[in-house]
């Protein structure tokens, strides 16, 4: 990945910091349900948000 130029990098960076974020919007939304496929699909969405993050963090 060495041709990645600056503005590659940085969108890289922003893209991990939402994934971050959005998974922080995710627990808290679980605190809203009862329903457990709800909570379910949340928590899968929520790993497969840190695995782009980890993968994309390899990247850099």
């Amino acid at each position: 990945m060495n041709s990645l130029n600056q503005i590659e990098l940085q969108n890289i960076r922003h893209i991990c910091g939402h994934a971050t974020n959005f998974c922080d919007k995710i627990t808290y939304y679980k605190t809203l349900t009862q329903d457990t496929n709800v909570t379910e699909l949340l928590d899968s969405l929520c790993q497969e948000l840190n695995s782009l993050k980890t993968e994309l963090s390899q990247m850099l």
